[in-house]
């Protein structure tokens, strides 16, 4: 839970707080936070006010049943004597981009990528260049892309589909430095 829906889970829990406590102010027979709240609705100021407040607490309440709903975000985990090491799934990505790309012939890189558990599944989709051998290419990406994710992120890849997208005519230009 970041710290925007903790801030806004202390104040729906506060607001909530001060409803129930006037709630039971009210069936214990003291009526004028009632009467107010009618006197409060009848001007067009108070039903804006009372309209707004409405909004913000059903915005609240949407917000904070997503959140609890959501799913985590996918990561490794690794375990060690001190604690734990999460590599979340943007991380592996990241890897998988960095490493299709210094392969020769990569023009462009799309990496998806599946964390179930210990298991590491890579969808990546590549834009090469006309003057490269494909299939010579495609085993070359995914060797070193096993080996890349073996040796950063510590799991060995359940399963690498490459896809090429694309085949360009001109051929990758080296960096200016």
């Amino acid at each position: 839970m970041g710290l925007l829906d903790r801030i806004l889970l202390t104040v729906y829990a506060i607001a909530l707080m001060v409803f129930a406590a006037i709630s039971l102010v009210v069936v214990l027979g003291y009526q004028e936070p009632f009467r107010a709240f009618q006197l409060a609705l009848i001007t067009t100021q108070g039903r804006w006010v009372t309209g707004a407040v409405s909004l913000l607490v059903l915005v609240a309440s949407v917000r904070l049943l997503y959140s609890a709903f959501a799913q985590p975000r996918a990561q490794v985990v690794h375990l060690t004597d001190l604690g734990e090491v999460r590599i979340s799934r943007e991380a592996v990505e990241h890897l998988a981009q960095r490493v299709a790309r210094g392969v020769n012939g990569v023009r462009e890189v799309r990496p998806r990528v599946e964390i179930d558990g210990d298991r590491i599944r890579a969808r990546i989709r590549v834009w090469v260049t006309a003057d490269v051998n494909i299939p010579a290419l495609a085993g070359r990406l995914q060797d070193e892309l096993r080996r890349a994710v073996r040796e950063v992120v510590g799991v060995e890849l359940a399963a690498l589909d490459l896809a090429v997208e694309n085949i360009g005519s001109d051929v990758r230009r080296g960096r200016l430095e």
